[in-house]
Formats: structure tokens, sequence, C-alpha cells
């Protein structure tokens, strides 16, 4: 599945949204969230 990083990431960051609607401390959990997204693409070695 090519989108599977997509559909994971798009639930974790509802999660952190359904999460910060009920607290309001979302802003916090952004922040701790790897801005990294090359982790979940795989590396082509030709």
């Amino acid at each position: 599945m090519k989108y599977s990083y997509k559909v994971i990431l798009m639930v974790v960051l509802a999660a952190i949204t359904i999460y910060g609607l009920v607290t309001g401390r979302y802003l916090f959990l952004v922040f701790m969230f790897p801005f990294g997204f090359n982790l979940f693409k795989k590396k082509n070695e030709n």
C-alpha cells in the first residue's frame, strides 16, 4: 500500500485533534509529534 503512511498520519492527527478539543491541550502534543516524515518513506536503492 502506497498510502499507508498517510492513513497512519491522518489517524494520529485526528486523535490529537479530538484529544485537544476535549482537554484544550492539543498544541503541546503537536510539538511532541515527530516532524521527520522521511521515516515513513521507503528508501530506493538502485
